[in-house]
């Protein structure tokens, strides 16, 4: 007899309640409205970031309201979205030809339009983000008494969102946001709905199979994949740790270390091509460079990454002896899967390097992926699973939207304040002409700025003030907004605030802390690479970049994220002593100053230590390994005595 729970009338159901169904239809109005703006532009160019912001809010604050608490006033939030943006509408003629010169209402509508952004920022994103806002707003109104300029109230509200220009409110921020970032977030919530999920895990199980480290090794793998198609780590982790975390506990992990091994898997999903974190389509708007360049730039970091993360989840494996995994996978379900996923991120790739604008690349990748999940009855999916992802994807895009709103504030206040020059030439002198220090600071201020804020917030705060330092300096600019961007990426494992090792711990049901300290040891690559691409812009594929000195670089590279995984793990083939840890420690470090800066001399102490090491540690393995054998063979005078018995 079956023990299948029986369905009940409201699983049966399309909409278990009206806010369901409201939810839904406010979702799949803004996802066909962008996929028709692709091709024909309905409306101006403003009036379209008007039409996505205003999604974008309704569609908070409905899922505010579903919540339960306040719900007058998230009614409240929508009517007044809705008001404030067709007065916009109506009077956009008018505000353009007065720019600068700004009615009381005027006034009165560009504060609403702040306060309703920012209320939704604290929304989906915490307090941090529409604080700094705030904060720079007041700087704005007082900043003259600090040494700033003096602004009145109607050059302060048509600086920050009354110019419709570059840099405010509606500026270049939330044109990316409009026009690309939303498509490509909503292409990976259809891409979970529809079955793509499925293959990311049941290939991980197959690598998993012939890998020591058994379903750690199926985090990485899987979290590497989903992380190619959704650019962030959370959903990263709720998806694929469900099912890692507990497997992996069930082998033998604890769970602290399987919460971090999903937690860093997953946190390389924003830096993982083609689809990255939104961070990255802002990059490529800000170097005014293909994205495909971008794609390229970033591949050979984000395999290092994942290299890094691999050894630490082979040498924990060897450190816990956990058993071997025999959770078989389904041939079927990751055939009938694979075009799902390998077909759509073809077509993105072939979109991107042939030239194509994102957005046309991300309409064709749902239009694939809509397509080939309809041609065979066995990924076909319920119409309830299609507007679980549609509505997945378009509240996900619609948080980063009102985050993208919120950042166009802060950059015209910095812009227009000079705060973000006097800042940045401050860092240079704090650094002493010391790029070293230099790129310290911009890590403490990105990793700061990242720790309850969108990873695109952090990277674009750390891109105004540190950045143009780092160029003084003498990086390049994509060496130095991407070192930004990987800070950005990787402060949700950081405490005290990091999310994807919040999120991984309470799956796991472990301790946060310890958590997120072994998170930061796993994903060491993620703050040790970005130093080496500083120095050595090889691994970006900076113009000049020759093949054998490339290799060279990646081979060093390796090693020593190999030798700090070793050092942090505590085992090789046999666990290491703390003189052993320490010196791994050296040896690993030693190669990576080595691929950064180029010193051959450097080679022979820290390649030494390190084949030392690995030398003495197998020769214990060896040792240990006879030991049991020779204690039961009998000693010669045993033998003698007993052939005399």
């Amino acid at each position: 007899m079956s023990t299948d729970p029986q369905p009940t009338p409201e699983s049966r159901r399309l909409f278990p309640s009206w806010w369901d169904a409201a939810l839904a239809l406010v979702a799949v109005a803004m996802a066909l409205y962008h996929l028709i703006n692709v091709y024909f532009s309905v409306v101006g160019t403003i009036e379209h970031r008007m039409i996505h912001l205003v999604f974008a809010l309704v569609l908070i604050f409905l899922g505010a309201a579903k919540a339960g608490k306040g719900r007058w006033f998230w009614w409240l939030m929508i009517a007044a979205s809705l008001s404030v943006v067709a007065y916009l509408w109506i009077n956009l003629e008018s505000l353009l030809f007065n720019v600068g010169f700004p009615t009381i209402l005027d006034v009165v509508v560009g504060f609403l339009v702040l306060f309703i952004v920012f209320a939704a920022c604290w929304q989906s994103f915490g307090w941090i983000l529409p604080s700094m806002a705030c904060l720079l707003l007041a700087y704005g109104f007082f900043g003259h008494l600090l040494g700033g300029p003096e602004l009145s109230v109607g050059e302060l509200i048509t600086t920050v969102d009354l110019t419709f220009g570059s840099y405010d409110l509606w500026g270049t921020i939330l044109i990316i946001s409009a026009n690309v970032i939303f498509l490509f977030i909503f292409f990976g919530g259809m891409l979970g709905a529809l079955g793509a999920n499925d293959f990311f895990l049941e290939l991980g199980k197959v690598v998993g199979r012939y890998s020591r480290s058994g379903p750690a090794m199926t985090a990485v793998i899987s979290s590497a994949l989903m992380g190619t198609t959704t650019g962030q780590a959370t959903p990263n982790i709720a998806v694929t740790g469900a099912f890692t975390i507990p497997l992996m506990k069930r082998v033998g992990y604890k769970p602290e270390v399987a919460a971090s091994v999903e937690a860093a898997a997953s946190g390389g999903a924003q830096i993982m091509p083609p689809i990255m974190g939104a961070g990255a389509f802002v990059m490529a708007d800000l170097l005014g460079v293909p994205y495909a360049d971008i794609i390229s730039a970033a591949a050979i970091p984000a395999a290092l990454y994942f290299v890094s993360v691999a050894f630490f989840v082979h040498f924990s494996a060897l450190k816990l002896k956990v058993a071997p995994l025999t959770e078989k996978p389904d041939r079927g379900v990751l055939l009938a899967t694979a075009p799902l996923f390998m077909v759509p991120v073809a077509a993105i790739l072939v979109l991107f390097f042939l030239g194509f604008p994102a957005m046309f690349a991300a309409f064709w990748g749902i239009v694939s992926l809509l397509a080939l999940s309809l041609l065979r009855r066995r990924t076909r999916p319920p119409l309830k699973r299609v507007l679980a992802g549609c509505v997945k994807g378009a509240v996900t895009g619609a948080k980063v939207a009102v985050a993208c709103a919120t950042l166009g504030p802060i950059i015209a206040l910095v812009t227009k304040t000079g705060l973000g020059m006097l800042v940045g030439y401050s860092v240079e002198t704090w650094a002493g002409g010391s790029l070293f220090v230099a790129l310290v600071m911009a890590m403490g201020c990105v990793i700061i700025l990242g720790l309850e804020v969108p990873t695109v917030a952090a990277y674009l705060v750390g891109a105004m003030v540190a950045i143009p330092a780092l160029i003084r300096l003498g990086l390049e600019p994509i060496q130095a907004h991407m070192f930004a961007f990987y800070f950005g990426a990787f402060s949700g494992l950081t405490p005290p605030v990091g999310m994807a090792a919040i999120v991984a711990s309470r799956i796991a049901e472990a301790r946060y802390i310890k958590t997120a300290l072994l998170s930061i040891g796993a994903a060491v690559a993620g703050f040790l690479v970005p130093y080496v691409f500083a120095y050595n812009g090889s691994l970006l594929l900076t113009p000049g970049t020759q093949a054998g000195p490339l290799m060279a670089t990646v081979t060093l590279v390796v090693l020593g994220l190999g030798a700090l995984q070793m050092s942090f793990v505590g085992y090789l083939a046999h666990r290491l002593n703390l003189l052993e840890r320490g010196l791994s420690l050296a040896a690993g470090l030693g190669l990576l100053v080595a691929a950064a800066l180029g010193l051959a001399w450097l080679l022979v102490p820290a390649g030494g230590l390190l084949a030392g090491l690995v030398i003495n540690n197998l020769r214990k393995r060896r040792g240990r390994a006879a030991g049991p054998d020779e204690a039961a063979a009998p000693s010669p005078a045993g033998a003698a005595a007993s052939r005399r018995a």
